[in-house]
Formats: structure tokens, sequence, C-alpha cells
């Protein structure tokens, strides 16, 4: 009998529990910050630091500047931190079969190694009759599942065959020949963390591509030109702004200036086409800027399916590098095409005959009529262009764990030194925040709530505190998902007589804008932000506001998630004044390197992949940090 009663008081106390934090859980999903204000604060935040685009006095002037530029961009974004062996000399070329077409050209089927161990299959289209030198063409192609054997592609490249023009088409990665995961554009974010660009990889896939056309013992060097679709009109402008080999580019569909991006989402792209820092240097604007007076066409289509719709790109990508061709006196070298037929994402029929007749405009060629010739008949199937590659071809995570296995580096100096590093690389802001209550607190069984607005000069942060009758100690609690969604731990240490503070950092909880969370943190580092480092920063303003609001020397913050826990552990690396009494982490590996394995997604835990963390700081590092001064 007496079992029996224990066990119904046992029932009851849970039941008066679970309403508890049923009720809490309530209390704390109402809404403090809107989801429309939390996406507004984030486009604000990126939108003001794009740099802007100014034209020099002169033509000469911007030439010198876009000189300046381009090593800027190459040198601290492209291949930041890339080891020399990647960059030096000529790529390895392997030449293979040869088909013999019978339609005036022949295709050479060769791999060229982009960087040490990792080959990139290519086709070159080939005239039969080459006599003296002859334009070339880059052919690239962007996130195709069919690579280098898209209808459109192989058309576009027999017919510059037939015209005498070199036509190589290269294979990019994750598509085609290079399928499956282990190309997959996010982990080059496993290059990042160790502090080595990943981009760069992508960057030598192209650069590498372009020096085997370049040799060719016909090709015309003062008539090269590059084109490709989507994420192949991304590498056309990336290369083309920054290579001045590429004589002539003709992007299609493939970028827009980041403040087009900013407003319509379905324009962001992938993490190469936001790499860390690029747009503190150089908006993509500014790299058509790059182009002056080098003949471009740059075509878009009106109700483009995907992305970059034309209408949206025209004013922001086009129209402000007009002036910088007419200042070359090259204005009739500038040119906007919009696609209306089909009008959707394509290289098609009318897109591919401007190619045509922009090449024609510019160049003498063998055959100056812009219509298409009919080649349908002549396209192979993907197993006949099969090129192959090594059964040990690397990839990013590969390249990663090589680099890392020297990482992190030794560290010597003073603790404030260290300190210091971590700031440069964390991007460390101090950060001076206010609280702000919103309404007065209400009363949930035995707690108190309050809600508050948290802010600093760039965000604004919903938090609130519940507090028991008779609190005996303070605690911080933030969560990956948000306060909102921990109502029973939160409800379980008010029960245990604690005060508990919680607020969302930038990108958690109503801190996260609507959207993709990756792409949040793409546009915040392309800018030259750290989204980790904003959120240690506001962990660390947050408990030294608590502490001055509640008379306290420190208090204990709880994380609850890798992303939430990783910050606080750098807050408590940086808390140089004992605020942060100690970190309670939670799902966290043993060491950083385990992000560069199979398993772990960047989209998952984007601001894990902070640009060069790694290279000198790994967690027990951090944890190490933390606890020196306590």
């Amino acid at each position: 009998m007496r079992l029996t009663l224990l066990v119904l008081l046992a029932v009851a106390l849970e039941s008066v529990h679970v309403c508890a934090a049923d009720d809490l859980a309530t209390a704390l999903k109402q809404p403090i910050l809107t989801s429309e204000q939390s996406a507004k604060q984030a486009a604000d935040f990126v939108v003001k630091r794009i740099p802007k685009l100014q034209q020099a006095d002169s033509a000469e002037a911007w030439q010198r500047d876009a000189e300046a530029l381009r090593l800027k961009v190459l040198e601290e974004v492209v291949f930041k931190g890339v080891p020399a062996k990647w960059r030096e000399g000529q790529p390895r070329v392997e030449w293979l079969d040869v088909i013999e077409t019978g339609h005036g050209y022949k295709i050479k089927k060769l791999r060229y190694e982009a960087l040490p161990g990792l080959w990139i299959p290519a086709l070159l289209y080939e005239p039969d009759k080459l006599d003296g030198k002859v334009p070339a063409v880059l052919n690239v192609n962007g996130h195709d599942s069919n690579g280098k054997s898209a209808d459109y592609k192989q058309l576009r490249c027999i017919n510059l065959a037939k015209r005498g023009i070199l036509a190589l088409n290269t294979e990019w990665l994750r598509m085609g020949e290079l399928r499956g995961s282990a190309y997959s554009h996010d982990d080059l974010a496993t290059l990042d963390l160790c502090g080595v660009s990943g981009l760069s990889v992508f960057y030598l896939a192209m650069s590498r591509g372009l020096d085997v056309l370049t040799s060719q013992p016909h090709a015309d060097l003062d008539r090269v030109a590059m084109t490709g679709l989507s994420g192949g009109g991304w590498q056309t402008i990336i290369l083309s702004s920054l290579d001045t080999r590429i004589k002539v580019s003709i992007p299609v569909a493939g970028y827009s200036s980041l403040t087009q991006r900013v407003i319509h989402h379905d324009s962001i792209g992938d993490l190469e086409q936001n790499p860390t820092d690029l747009v503190k240097y150089a908006d993509y604007v500014h790299l058509t800027a790059l182009l002056t007076p080098r003949p471009a066409l740059l075509i878009y289509n009106r109700t483009d399916n995907c992305c970059f719709k034309s209408p949206t790109v025209r004013p922001n990508t086009y129209e402000p590098v007009v002036p910088f061709y007419q200042q070359a006196g090259a204005a009739d070298a500038f040119e906007y095409y919009e696609n209306t037929d089909p009008g959707t994402h394509n290289y098609e029929l009318d897109n591919r005959q401007q190619l045509y007749r922009f090449l024609t405009k510019h160049w003498s060629l063998e055959n100056g009529d812009a219509a298409e010739i009919a080649s349908n008949d002549e396209i192979m199937t993907a197993e006949e262009l099969t090129v192959g590659v090594p059964a040990n071809n690397t990839n990013f995570r590969v390249l990663a764990e090589e680099v890392a296995q020297r990482l992190p580096r030794e560290l010597t100096g003073t603790a404030d030194e260290r300190r210091q590093l971590l700031k440069q690389i964390l991007r460390w802001e101090d950060r001076n925040i206010s609280a702000e209550p919103q309404g007065e607190p209400t009363t949930v069984g035995e707690l108190t709530v309050s809600r508050v607005l948290v802010r600093d000069d760039d965000w604004s942060l919903p938090a609130v505190m519940v507090a028991p009758e008779n609190f005996t100690e303070s605690v911080m609690f933030i969560a990956d998902s948000g306060f909102a969604n921990h109502a029973d731990e939160i409800a379980k240490l008010a029960g245990e007589g604690k005060r508990v503070v919680s607020f969302d950092p930038v990108l958690m909880g109503a801190a996260q804008p609507p959207g993709s969370l990756y792409q949040h943190a793409q546009l915040i580092a392309t800018v030259g932000a750290r989204p980790l480092g904003i959120q240690a920063s506001q962990i660390l303003a947050a408990v030294r506001l608590a502490n001055q609001h509640f008379e306290t020397q420190s208090l204990q913050v709880l994380a609850r998630g890798p992303r939430s826990s990783l910050a606080a552990l750098c807050a408590d690396a940086l808390d140089a004044e004992n605020q942060i009494a100690a970190v309670e982490a939670a799902e966290l590996p043993e060491t950083l390197k385990a992000y560069l394995r199979e398993g772990r997604k960047y989209n998952r835990t984007p601001e894990t992949y902070c640009f060069g963390l790694l290279e000198y700081f790994d967690l027990p590092q951090l944890r190490a940090m933390g606890q020196a001064e306590k």
C-alpha cells in the first residue's frame, strides 16, 4: 500500500512538472522578435558591408585599380593559405583516345591535374583543318548532373569546332564523371576550416583547363573566350575577371551583385559562389567591371526558373558597369541579352546563337553566320564521351585531412597574444548591448517570466529570464534551436532553484532568419564577418550585462547543441575578465577534425567551418584558454 502511494505521488509530481513545462513552453514561444525583423536585420547587416563600385578618373587609372583589385582577391580570397605546390608549374596532362567524327572535327579525350592528385576529365573539340592560329573557347558547365555530356553543351562545342574554333569542354566538380558526394561543393568548407581556401580548388580546376587550352599549338592567344551556364556562368565571371588571358567573356545566368541575392534568395547559390571574404574586397559588379575593356556579353533569362531572373539583375550587375566601358571607348564591346525563348534557365538555341553572333562580331571566323549549324545527329552518349579518372582521385575531405595532419600549429607567446590571434580569426568585435523589457513579467506557476529584447549596433535578439521565487544562483542558457524549444530543461533548472537567463544568438532560434541557415552564414562570411565570431561576442556581452544587472561576478553558461557550444567555448576563451564561470557544452566532438570527415555536413553547422580556426585552435586549446584564468 505504501509503495502504491509513493508511485501515485511520483506520478502526480511528474504531472505537475509536465503541466508547468507545457505552460512555460507556451510562454517562451510568445514572439519577441518576428521573422520579418530577423530577416531585415540580417539583410541590413550584409548590404551595408557591400563595397560600392566607384569609377576611376580615367580608363588608365581604372586599369591600375583593376590590377590591384585582382591581386587582392587572388591573394586574400582565392589562394589564401594555399600550399605553393598547388599553384606551381604547368599541369600534368594525359591525352587519351581520339574520336574521329567524320563531320569536320575530332574529339580528343584528356584529363589534366588541377592540383596534385585531382584529375579533371575533358574533351577537346578540334577542327579537322587547322591552319595557323585559330580562336579557342573554354566551355564550363554548371549544376547539370550530365556534366560535359549535356546535349546543349555538346551542340555548342560542335558548332564552335565547325566554325574553326578549338573548344575545350571540361567536367565540373560533382557533375558528370565527377559525380558523387566526395565532390560536394559545400565540402570546400573543410579546407576553409584548416585555413586553406576551398575556393582555390574550383579556381585551379578552371585555370588549369585554360592552361591546357592555351598551350595548344594552334591556339590564338589573342582570341580566347570562356562561356558557361549557371555554375558555368559563375566560373566564367570568376576566371575572366581575374585572368586576363580570357579575351572575351560570355557568362550565362551565372551570377549577380550581392545586393540582388540578398533580396532574391533563389539566387544566393552555393558556398563557392559566396566564398569567405570575397565581397569584403569585390562584389560581383566589381568583377564585371574588371572585364573592361574586353568584350563581354552577359546573358540572362527573363523567367528563369532557377535564379538570376533577368529583370532583377540588369540594374545592379550590368548598368553600373556601362560607364566603365564608355570611359574606355569600348561601349560597343559590352552587351546584355535577355532571353525569352524559352526564357527559363537555359543555354538552348537562342542563347547559343547569341554566343556565335558575339564571337563573330569580335573575331574573324570561317563561318560568320550566327545561325546554329544543325548537329543534333552528332550528339553522343555520356558513355561514349567518358574519359575516366584514377580510382584514388582526391577530393575536398582528403585534401583537408592531409592539411589537418599538422594542425593546429603550435602557439607560443602570452595568453593575451593567443587571445588576439583568436580574435583575428573570428573577426571579433566587442559588443555593447542593452536590454529592453517587452511588457510586464508574467507568472507561470511559481515561476516569473520576463521577456526582453537585447540590442547591439547590428542585431536585436530575443531573451527571457525565468526565475523561481527563491533562487539561489543564476545561469545563462543558450541552444542551437532556441530557448523556446527547451522549456523542459529550463523548467528543470528553475525547479533546482536557479534563475535562468536565456537568449538566442544570431542564426539560432528566433534569431535565425527565414530561409536556409547555411546561406545566411555564407552571406555574413563573404562580406568579411564571421558568424561564429558574432555569436561568441554576443554571448560574452550578454553574460557581462547579466552580471552587471545581477551584481554577480560570473555566470555559468549552459549550451545545448554543437553550434551554441562552440560559440560559448570561443566566448569563454576570450573572456579575460572572468565574466563566464564555466561552460557546459553539449554535442561537440573531441576535436574539430571530426568536421572534416564523412557524415558531417556544412549546411547543418556552417559557423563551425570558420576560416582558419583549426589552423591554430582545436577544441582542447579553446577549453584550455577558457579554464586558464578560472
